[in-house]
């Protein structure tokens, strides 16, 4: 349970930065809501259980951005077409999702290490 929270969060961020930057181009809401369905779930499993552990905050929020980055490319490409402008908004999704996912990785490794200490009034 103690994994939903920060999906959720990550949901809200990429709904409101894919909806903010994508809608522009045309996308429904729904094919966008997706897409940050997807890329939330994604990112919190390998960016935050797999190599936030592992290898600390910096390399899981650049790999977080890159995950966002080419996740938004794959999705968009084959319905919109590679264009220079689609490259740029997803650059650009991609560093504020970056910025954020700073944040959400000092939320988890705090939490971890609360979870991790013994109560004082025991």
């Amino acid at each position: 349970m103690h994994h939903v929270k920060p999906i959720i969060v990550k949901f809200i961020i990429y709904s409101i930065l894919t909806t903010f930057v994508l809608l522009f181009y045309g996308f429904s809401i729904s094919f966008l809501l997706i897409l940050s369905a997807l890329l939330a779930l994604v990112t919190y499993f390998i960016g935050d259980l797999l190599v936030l552990p592992l290898k600390g905050n910096w390399f899981a929020t650049l790999t977080d951005g890159v995950t966002v980055f080419l996740g938004i490319l794959i999705w968009i490409v084959p319905s919109y077409g590679f264009y220079f402008s689609t490259l740029g908004g997803a650059l650009f999704i991609a560093f504020l999702v970056a910025v954020c996912e700073w944040f959400i990785h000092i939320y988890i490794i705090g939490r971890l290490n609360r979870e991790d200490r013994e109560p004082i009034y025991d």
